[in-house]
C-alpha cells in the first residue's frame, strides 16, 4: 500500500486541537493512542495545555520535535484551513479532519471547504474527511480517530480492510464481524471525501499484500468510473470487495423524455456496476461476516452444484428454498456416488440430494463410514460445495460429526460448510474441530445457502477473462449542434450507422403524403416525424397495421391530432415503417448517469414494462459475455427459449444489439443524454432483432 503508507503507518501523529478532557472530541484520540500500544510519536497540539494524558502538549505544529506524518484535526471548521497549511509547512503529509461545518451547511461551509482544499493543494497535504470519525490500523495500533473507533472491543489483527462512508454504521458492522472471530487490518471512515475518495482507498487496499478482503459501505461516489477501476483491480488481485450500498430507494430528480430514464434509479446503476466488477453486495451485518469467513477459509468452488447432508428434513427444505434464490444447483447425485453412499449409511438413509442420514446418526461405531460418506461426496466431480446440516445435535454426537467432517475436508479444496443451532459454549469441541478444518459454521440453513451462493458468484467473476477495451469511434453520422431530441428517422439512422438493425422505413411529406405511396410496402406503422414530440403515441400520432386503403385517412388523422396537441411543433413528415409481427417486444435504452456515464438498460417491452420493472442494467461499454449475463438476469428470461409452441428467439442478435448500443453510448458519451429503442423486436432464431422505434436525446456540449 505504498500510495498511503504514511497515512496508515505514520511515524508520528499530531492531534491538533487536543482536549484536556480525554472524554471529548480531540481528547479521545490522545487517550486511545496512549492505550493502544502505538509505538510512534504522539503529539497533542493545543496552546492551552502543558500536557494532556501524560503527554507533552505543543503550542503549535511547528514545535513538534519528532517525525510526524499524520495530523488529526479536531478544530472548528473555521480554523481548519489554517491548520492544514501549518501541516504542510511542518511536512505532515496527511490530515484526518474529524469535524463538520463544511458543504453540508450550504455556501458559507462550501467556501470554507474550498479554502481547506486550496491549503491542502498548495502544501501537498492529503485529507481524509471532513465529517468522519477517522482511521485505525489494527496491526500497527494506529488510532487517528474518535468515537466508536476509540472504544472497546479491541479488534484483533487480521486480513480484512474496511472503507466506509458512515463511520458509526461501518463500525457497527466491524464490531459484529469481530464478534464472529474476524480480524481486521485497516479501517477508514472517508466522510465527505473532499480529497481522498472511496475508490482511492479501495485501490490502495487492493495493492496492500496484507489485505485479503475488503468491506465497504457506500452511499455514493462522484466518480463512478474510478470506482469501477478500483473494483476491477481488487477482483484481478483476488481480493473480494464486500459492498453494503446505502440509499437504495432514492430515485433522484429526472426530467426524463425516455422510458429508460423512468425505469432507472441511482441504485440500479450501482447494482449493475457492482455485478460487472465482481463485487459482493450484502444486505445485512450477518451476510458480511458470513461471506468473509467463507472466503478466508481459502477454498473456492468450481461451479454452482452443491451437496447437502442432513439429519432432519425441515432443515433441508429451508436450505433448498434459500439455495434457489442463490441460484445454487441441488441436483441428484451421480449413480455411482449414490451406490457408494447406500453402502456406508443406515438402510433408511436417503442418498439422493439432499442426503438424509436419519435422526440419531452417527454413533462412535459409525465414524469410519460417516467420514467415508463425506469423502465420497467431496470426490464426486459434479459436487462443487458441501453443506452439512447438523440441526440441534450436541455433545458427543456433534463432536464426532464435526471431527470426521473435518478429516474429510482436510483432503479437499472444495468449500465445506456446517449449520448448527447449538451455541458454541455448549458444543465447544465440535466447533474447534470445524474451525481447525476451515469449515465455517452458520446458525441457519438460509445463511449457509446465501453464503455459498455469494462464494459461487465471486468464483464466477474471478474466472471471467480480463475486461477488453470496447471503445469504438463514433459512427459517421453528422449530429445536429446544440441540445436536441432527434426524431425517429434521425435516431434510427444513428443506430443503423452503429450496427443496430432497424425497420425498413419510407419518409413521406406531411401534405400530400399520398404522392409517394407507391414506395410503401403495406401494411405499415404510420407515425409522425417531429423533434418536438417525443412520445408520439401519447397524442395518437401512431397508427399500426395501416393498409393502402386506410393510408390517406390515417395520415390526415395523425396530422390533425398532432396540430391540436402541439400547434407549434415542427413536423418533418410521416414515417411509414414495416410491420414486424413475429418478435418479442423488448426495450433497450441508455441513460447518462452523473457518476458512471452511459448505462444500458434492457427489459421486456409492451404496456407492462413500467409496471413489472423486469429490467437489467450494465455500465457501458461491455462485450458479448456481459450482454448475455444481462439477458439471463431478467425474471422472464425463459421467454427467449420459446414458450407454448413459440420458436426460440434470436438471442445472439439481441446480444449483438446490446453490445452495439453500449459501444455507441460510450462513443457519444460527451453528448448523449438519453436513448430509447422501444420496442426492439427480437425475432425467431436466425431472423435477427430489429429496432421498430427509437428516440435519442443529445446535450448541447
Amino acid at each position: 500500500m505504498r500510495a498511503f503508507e504514511r497515512l496508515f503507518e505514520p511515524r508520528g501523529i499530531a492531534i491538533v486541537g487536543a482536549s484536556g478532557d480525554i472524554t471529548r472530541f480531540g481528547g479521545q484520540t490522545v487517550r486511545a493512542l496512549n492505550t493502544s500500544g502505538y509505538a510512534g510519536g504522539v503529539f497533542p497540539v493545543n496552546p492551552k495545555y502543558p500536557e494532556i494524558d501524560g503527554r507533552r502538549c505543543y503550542a503549535s505544529l511547528a514545535q513538534i520535535d519528532g517525525p510526524c506524518d499524520l495530523a488529526v484535526i479536531a478544530l472548528p471548521a473555521a480554523h481548519v484551513p489554517r491548520a492544514i497549511r501549518e501541516c504542510g509547512e511542518r511536512g505532515v503529509a496527511y490530515a484526518v479532519v474529524l469535524g463538520g461545518g463544511f458543504r453540508e451547511l450550504g455556501e458559507p461551509g462550501l467556501e470554507l471547504e474550498r479554502d481547506m482544499l486550496a491549503a491542502a493543494r498548495e502544501t501537498n497535504v492529503r485529507l481524509v474527511g471532513p465529517n468522519c470519525i477517522g482511521l485505525v490500523n489494527v496491526h500497527a495500533h494506529v488510532v487517528a480517530a474518535f468515537g466508536s473507533m476509540t472504544r472497546p472491543p479491541r479488534l484483533i489483527p487480521g486480513p480484512v480492510s474496511v472503507a466506509v462512508q458512515s463511520g458509526g454504521f461501518g463500525m457497527s458492522v466491524v464490531i459484529q464481524s469481530a464478534m464472529a472471530g474476524i480480524g481486521f487490518r485497516n479501517i477508514v471512515a472517508t466522510g465527505s471525501e473532499s480529497d481522498i475518495t472511496m475508490p482511492e482507498i479501495i485501490s490502495a487496499f487492493a495493492d496492500d499484500p496484507e489485505t485479503k478482503a475488503i468491506f465497504t459501505y457506500i452511499e455514493g461516489v462522484a466518480d463512478g468510473r474510478a470506482l469501477l477501476a478500483a473494483l476491477r483491480k481488487a477482483l484481478a488481485a483476488g481480493k473480494p470487495v464486500i459492498v453494503w450500498k446505502g440509499g437504495k430507494t432514492g430515485q433522484g430528480e429526472r426530467a426524463a423524455q425516455s422510458h429508460t430514464a423512468n425505469l432507472t434509479s441511482t441504485y440500479d446503476v450501482y447494482r449493475a456496476a457492482l455485478r460487472q466488477c465482481g463485487a459482493i453486495e450484502i444486505f445485512s451485518t450477518e451476510e458480511a461476516a458470513d461471506f468473509i469467513q467463507a472466503f478466508l477459509a481459502g477454498r473456492m468452488p468450481r461451479g454452482r452444484s452443491v451437496a447437502v447432508v442432513t439429519n432432519t428434513g425441515g432443515s433441508a427444505v429451508v436450505f433448498s428454498d434459500a439455495a434457489d434464490e442463490a441460484r445454487l444447483d441441488i441436483s441428484p447425485l451421480a449413480e455411482t456416488t449414490q451406490v457408494r453412499l447406500a453402502g456406508l449409511l443406515p438402510p433408511l438413509a436417503a442418498v439422493g440430494n439432499p442426503v438424509d442420514t436419519t435422526a440419531g446418526y452417527p454413533r462412535a461405531e459409525h465414524a469410519d463410514n460417516y467420514r467415508a460418506a463425506f469423502e465420497t461426496l467431496l470426490a464426486d466431480p459434479e459436487v462443487d460445495q458441501l453443506c452439512v446440516l447438523f440441526g440441534t445435535i450436541m455433545g458427543n454426537t456433534f463432536e464426532l460429526s464435526a471431527r470426521v467432517l473435518g478429516q474429510a475436508a482436510n483432503g479437499t479444496q472444495k468449500p465445506v460448510f456446517g449449520v448448527s443451532a447449538v451455541p458454541r459454549e455448549i458444543s465447544s469441541q465440535g466447533w474447534e474441530h470445524l474451525q481447525g478444518a476451515r469449515i465455517p459454521l452458520f446458525a441457519t440453513p438460509s445463511r449457509a445457502a446465501r453464503t455459498m451462493g455469494m462464494l459461487a458468484d465471486y468464483a464466477e467473476a474471478r474466472r471471467r477473462a480480463e475486461p477488453a477495451v470496447y471503445d469504438v469511434p463514433a459512427p459517421a453520422v453528422r449530429l445536429p449542434a446544440g441540445a436536441v431530441t432527434l426524431d425517429e428517422r434521425e435516431s434510427k439512422a444513428l443506430l443503423a450507422a452503429a450496427g443496430v438493425a432497424v425497420t425498413r422505413d419510407v419518409l413521406l411529406p406531411v401534405e400530400p403524403p399520398i404522392a409517394d405511396v407507391a414506395r410503401v410496402r403495406f401494411p405499415v406503422a404510420l407515425k409522425l416525424v417531429s423533434r418536438d414530440i417525443a412520445h408520439k403515441s401519447d397524442i395518437g400520432a401512431v397508427r399500426l397495421n395501416v393498409t393502402e386503403r386506410q393510408f390517406a385517412e390515417a395520415a390526415a388523422d395523425i396530422v390533425a391530432r398532432a396540430r391540436r396537441a402541439a400547434p407549434d411543433a415542427r413536423m418533418g413528415g410521416l414515417l411509414a415503417c414495416e410491420m414486424v409481427t413475429d418478435g418479442i417486444e423488448t426495450i433497450v435504452g441508455v441513460v447518462n448517469d452523473p457518476a458512471f456515464g452511459p448505462v444500458v438498460a434492457f427489459g421486456l417491452g409492451g404496456v407492462l414494462a413500467e409496471t413489472l420493472r423486469d429490467v437489467t442494467y450494465r455500465v457501458a461499454p461491455f462485450g458479448k459475455d456481459e450482454a448475455r449475463r444481462m439477458i439471463l438476469e431478467l425474471r422472464a428470461a425463459a421467454i427467449f427459449d420459446g414458450l407454448r409452441g413459440c420458436p426460440p428467439a434470436d438471442v445472439d442478435a439481441l446480444v449483438h444489439t446490446l453490445v452495439r448500443v453500449a459501444s455507441l453510448a460510450w462513443a457519444l458519451r460527451g453528448r448523449l443524454a438519453e436513448m430509447d429503442i422501444n420496442p426492439l423486436l427480437v425475432r425467431p432464431r436466425g431472423s435477427g432483432a430489429v429496432a421498430a422505434d427509437a428516440l435519442v436525446v443529445l446535450t448541447g456540449s
